[in-house]
């Protein structure tokens, strides 16, 4: 299976790339049409970058001048060779993260013959993209906080909220056409998952989306939606937070904290079962764990699995 992208254009001179699956991988990315030219975020793979690029050239043929990572997650900066000779933007905290993973590694789990039953989730998620070929090209530009372009007179903030999903997310704010390119702070109409970060900063980059009142938000996975989607995505992460808290007080396990949470306003978002990571999120940090203090992975996607067995 590979994704159906599709270009829409949101504003004057912004056009989002959409992908219609919201699962793991299925990302979405931004395009400025103006000056030189800058995209937000790009794809998994080189063909789906590739498609990308060629829907973005339909209104502006000349290739970008500026491209920003949101995050260091693959899928939103795994295509960025196919940007040669652009001023590549990201915050400090992507850039310290990017090389964490390579895509050789992904690209030999994918393929495993036969994988343990550790790697066979992921592996299944990974079958329809293909990661050989892969160079990681990381950011030329590093901010530490928020910074305003100006691209051919188009004022375009970038503004850092993490650690959220990861420590290094960044939204971009182009004020004039009342858009936001959020990243993976936001997942619209699919369960959100975090890595490094916190419940509460991430409850904070939302607040902060809503008080931006953007018409439009492009969400890291999922479909292109207003204000609203992002108020939904606080009050989901607020809800699991409060029962989750509940539940650690009283000695739940994780899996009998997520049987308590109430999941009827989210009825139809995809991946409901990552509830459970954001439950292990919550129990760290009742125990006093810091947004980046390690954590046990495997666990969490076996609790992950076990609730997706469940579904």
């Amino acid at each position: 299976m590979r994704s159906q992208l599709s270009r829409r254009q949101l504003s004057e001179h912004v056009h989002a790339c959409e992908q219609a699956q919201t699962g793991l991988g299925w990302s979405n990315s931004g395009l400025v049409a103006a000056g030189g030219g800058l995209v937000v975020d790009t794809l998994y793979d080189l063909k789906l970058t590739r498609e990308m690029l060629d829907l973005y050239a339909e209104v502006r043929p000349e290739p970008p001048a500026q491209l920003v990572n949101t995050h260091h997650n693959g899928d939103h900066c795994w295509g960025n060779q196919l940007f040669p000779g652009a001023e590549i933007i990201a915050h400090r905290g992507c850039v310290a993260r990017f090389f964490d993973f390579e895509p050789a590694r992904a690209e030999a789990m994918r393929t495993m013959p036969d994988p343990p039953e550790g790697v066979r989730d992921i592996a299944e998620e990974w079958a329809p993209f293909d990661f050989a070929g892969i160079e990681l090209t990381p950011p030329t530009t590093v901010v530490d906080g928020d910074v305003t372009l100006d691209v051919g007179g188009v004022r375009v903030d970038l503004l850092y909220v993490g650690p959220a999903h990861t420590e290094g997310d960044l939204i971009a704010h182009v004020v004039d056409e009342g858009v936001v390119l959020a990243g993976d702070v936001l997942f619209h109409r699919c369960t959100p998952i975090g890595w490094e970060g916190s419940t509460d900063r991430w409850i904070d980059a939302l607040r902060r989306i809503e008080s931006l009142a953007p018409e439009w938000v492009v969400p890291g996975h999922g479909p292109v939606c207003g204000v609203d989607g992002v108020a939904a995505s606080r009050r989901y992460l607020e809800d699991v937070q409060r029962s989750a808290i509940e539940s650690w007080k009283a000695g739940r396990t994780v899996l009998e904290a997520c049987a308590e949470i109430d999941l009827a306003p989210y009825l139809g978002w995809d991946e409901p079962w990552r509830l459970a990571a954001n439950v292990h999120r919550v129990y760290r940090e009742c125990e006093g764990a810091s947004w980046d203090d390690p954590y046990d992975s495997g666990a969490i996607m076996r609790d992950v699995r076990a609730l997706k067995d469940r579904c």
